[in-house]
């Protein structure tokens, strides 16, 4: 991990909506998305934004956060809300967390907090503080029960499986419910997969109940951000979902899920600008970004947006409070995040 740290608070003058690596994300659901931080102790191979190496990682303070979010409910309404801490890192990393927790618990409308991880920091102090804050739901992102495997596609030299087994009963046994979420990387961990299902159903034979110990399978995806596996060419949203449909017949578990299995509903969005692609944007330059070619603008007090620097300029700090003219290159309001291209004249 990179020791260059931005510290993120109110008087940052950052915004935390927009951004796509940091703040809160909006998809027009009773789900609130926070991403706290961009911390992480694995470089996967997989991995869609390529975490673990950032020339700078962000930590976001927990009250800025909370202020943001009640004034997102307040837009939403104070009911059937669910906030899920999926930050482009390790949650656990977070060291604000179980202040984070404690706050969310105490909002009137808040039902589930939920987070995702890799799980591999989870240990019993670290879950008693889970269950103290109360969490409600971890998705951990185990791929294999063969730590050769995990190795492989983690990129790293230790994966204690075992241990990792061990601390999902210490949560489900401490009312924390758990989803696996092992993403398939056709022709690489096929039979993994079907030993995970295994597992699962193994557990819910020893009494556990369906919601306790739940399995979300997850496509291979690959993005221009992010790294990918080599020799590994990921399936058709078609394909996949046959794959899926051929293993619910074989172990009689559902595995096709989708937001109503998850409480998942409309609500109101949060108003944005109704900014276009292509769209020529002033914005003042408030930080630096987690790349060299890129940095975090202000459209206003409410709003960010992520820019890219065009080849072969870099971030300085001289940019900081330069307001550009920047073009929009990414609008997308079904997650509220917008990414611009400066300079954008040729």
């Amino acid at each position: 991990m990179n020791d260059k740290i931005q510290y993120i608070d109110k008087t940052s003058k950052i915004p935390l909506m927009g951004v796509d690596f940091l703040g809160i994300i909006d998809r027009g659901t009773n789900v609130i998305e926070l991403k706290p931080n961009t911390l992480c102790n694995l470089k996967c191979k997989y991995c869609f934004v390529s975490s673990g190496n950032y020339d700078t990682n962000f930590i976001v303070n927990s009250n800025y956060l909370i202020e943001k979010v009640l004034d997102i409910i307040r837009i939403k309404g104070d009911y059937n809300l669910e906030i899920h801490l999926s930050p482009y890192g390790e949650i656990l990393l977070y060291r604000e967390l179980e202040n984070l927790l404690k706050k969310l618990s105490e909002i009137k409308g808040i039902s589930i907090r939920s987070m995702q991880s890799n799980g591999l920091l989870l240990s019993k102090p670290v879950i008693n503080k889970l269950k103290k804050s109360k969490l409600t739901r971890i998705n951990i992102s185990l791929n294999s029960l063969k730590e050769e495997t995990d190795c492989y596609l983690c990129n790293c030299t230790q994966y204690d499986v075992d241990k990792l087994i061990k601390n999902i009963y210490t949560l489900m046994n401490s009312n924390i419910q758990v989803l696996i979420a092992p993403v398939w990387f056709p022709g690489e961990n096929d039979k993994d997969i079907e030993e995970i299902i295994e597992f699962v159903l193994n557990v819910r034979n020893e009494g556990y109940s369906e919601s306790q110990l739940q399995i979300g399978i997850q496509k291979y995806l690959i993005y221009k951000t992010g790294r990918t596996l080599k020799k590994i060419q990921p399936k058709s949203w078609d394909y996949f979902y046959l794959y899926l449909s051929r293993l619910e017949k074989k172990f009689k578990i559902k595995l096709k899920l989708g937001p109503s299995d998850f409480g998942i509903h409309k609500r109101k969005r949060v108003s944005t600008l109704d900014l276009q692609k292509n769209h020529i944007v002033k914005i003042e330059i408030v930080s630096r970004g987690r790349w060299e070619n890129e940095c975090i603008g202000k459209i206003n007090d409410s709003l960010g947006i992520k820019v890219l620097l065009k080849k072969p300029l870099v971030f300085s700090d001289g940019l900081i409070g330069k307001v550009i003219e920047g073009k929009v290159i990414k609008a997308n309001y079904k997650d509220n995040i917008l990414t611009a291209l400066f300079p954008h004249k040729l």
